[in-house]
């Protein structure tokens, strides 16, 4: 088993370090998250190594591009063991950690109104989910017909109370779509915060003008076949990539043991050997391969205690940088609150004066109002400014007593 080990290891570097061919990417791949296709220069789709799992970096939460190999967070840390969502019954995805240890699906965590991000720029971990109500716990998704098992949101329509969970209803093809609105404020001039607003259909509720999608598993109607093979391939196990060792490499480890059944043994070592790769998800069973699995590093045989100091201060200043970046992160986060305060407080003391002047003089407001009806109405504006008695001698002997807007 170590010389297997060895051997699909070596294999594997010398592929790639063989290959100068870049990988094929899937030009038709989607983000498993949005279910869009389209991307940008600071918004590209990038692909899991282990999982092949494509998704936004604006989606996921990575603003910067990795270098080398790329993990999603599921096989980071957890490759060999399978995770569950809380907040739905179905399997694979782009999954983030609970502030409590647990996994959920970042399209579960958007959805639900309650839930909420830690950190809203990588997006983790995922909190606030014990403030879910009970209520929605117990609502049974008409797709699935599960109750009970995860948190469900309901149709967009009004009078509408079908449930349904999020992958649920991305699986079937449901309309579902999130916008950016600006809050509007009703006291001062600044425009509000935006804010997304979501929106999410059954299938009878569906917008007439939006484009087909599936429908769910058991209903009649017309479905896209595109979407179909989309839908199944997003719900298919993720393919997993078990090295293969070359045929005269594995007649060389044979003939380093001697066995009456030789060849049977080899074979059932080796078919023993990539069941047990498959089930840790294409992890090696050699725990000081795992690193070089997961993160691709150089390594040198000239001055390793040099790269190694090298190495250990490159950790360290990442570390710095990282804390610095929360620190930075949580300063504008406190700058922005400290700010809508302010900006409360700015409201409250102008209604308060408001209030008072009512109380103490009702009159004065009452005028002030009946002036500014009075200069809305003066569209020429004749009566903003007194008339000047040098350019009109004679006015005040015809108007006794003149009067104006400014005084």
């Amino acid at each position: 088993m170590d010389r297997l080990e060895k051997e699909s290891y070596f294999q594997m570097q010398s592929n790639k370090s063989g290959d100068s061919a870049p990988a094929v990417i899937d030009d038709d791949a989607v983000c498993c998250i949005c279910l869009d296709g389209e991307c940008q220069n600071s918004n590209v789709i990038l692909f899991c190594d282990m999982c092949n799992l494509a998704v936004h970096q604006d989606c996921y939460g990575v603003p910067y591009i990795p270098e080398g190999q790329w993990l999603c967070r599921r096989c980071l840390q957890s490759p060999s063991r399978a995770v569950d969502c809380v907040l739905c019954p179905n399997n694979g995805g782009a999954f983030k950690q609970t502030d409590r240890g647990h996994w959920a699906h970042v399209v579960c965590a958007l959805w639900i109104p309650e839930v909420r991000f830690a950190n809203t720029v990588f997006l983790e971990p995922i909190d606030s989910i014990e403030t879910i109500p009970p209520a929605r716990w117990k609502l049974t998704c008409y797709i699935c017909k599960q109750r009970g098992v995860g948190a469900c949101i309901q149709c967009h329509k009004t009078n509408c109370y079908s449930a349904f969970h999020v992958t649920c209803a991305q699986q079937a093809g449901l309309f579902m779509k999130m916008d950016t609105v600006r809050h509007i404020h009703t006291v001062g001039s600044e425009p509000g915060p935006v804010m997304v607003q979501k929106t999410a259909y059954c299938e009878t509720h569906t917008p007439p003008d939006c484009e087909p999608r599936p429908r769910p598993t058991g209903t009649t109607g017309p479905v896209d076949p595109n979407r179909l093979q989309l839908a199944k391939k997003r719900s298919s196990v993720p393919v997993i990539s078990i090295p293969t060792i070359p045929p005269d490499r594995i007649q060389e480890i044979g003939s380093l043991v001697t066995l009456s059944k030789k060849s049977q043994f080899i074979q059932r070592l080796i078919a023993y050997w990539t069941l047990k790769r498959q089930f840790r998800n294409g992890v090696p069973l050699l725990r000081r391969l795992q690193s070089t699995h997961l993160a691709r590093r150089e390594e040198t045989s000239k001055s390793t205690s040099q790269a190694t100091s090298d190495i250990s201060e490159l950790y360290r200043q990442l570390k710095y940088w990282q804390c610095l970046r929360q620190d930075l992160e949580r300063a504008r986060l406190l700058c922005e609150l400290v700010r809508k305060r302010e900006k409360l407080k700015k409201e409250l003391v102008k209604v308060k004066s408001m209030c008072t002047e009512v109380e103490l003089c009702p009159l004065v407001c009452f005028l002030r109002k009946l002036v500014d009806l009075l200069r809305a109405r003066d569209t020429g504006e004749i009566f903003i400014e007194p008339v000047d008695q040098s350019e009109v001698p004679d006015y005040g002997d015809v108007v006794k007593h003149p009067m104006d807007l400014s005084t």
